[in-house]
């Protein structure tokens, strides 16, 4: 079963990475550790940050414990159609984070 497991993970980063190439990279980075034309680095973004933002443009009203906004701005689109592969893109951009 861990074999199974770690190819599930496997397929999820490959198709969270393929979603954040296709849709996130016109405003972030093509790296998500670094600062894009519009977005910022999302690497230290927790799930429920980038859920909220890719849902609805916006912050959630309460920010998780430790979280500050990189940007100000209230650029962010929000992409409904993506709800159900936040978790993916979550794992692909928490799969290429650098180590500080």
């Amino acid at each position: 079963i861990p074999e199974a497991a770690a190819q599930a993970d496997k397929a999820l980063i490959a198709r969270g990475a393929l979603l954040y190439k296709s849709n996130c990279i016109q405003c972030h980075n093509r790296d998500p550790n670094l600062k894009g034309a519009i977005g910022p680095e999302m690497v230290d973004a927790p799930l429920e940050v980038m859920t909220s933002k890719v849902m609805t443009g916006v912050y959630p009203a309460i920010l998780p414990p430790g979280f500050v906004p990189k940007r100000k701005s209230k650029a962010m689109r929000k992409i409904p159609k993506l709800q159900k592969d936040i978790p993916a893109i979550y794992a692909w951009v928490q799969s290429v984070k650098k180590k500080k």
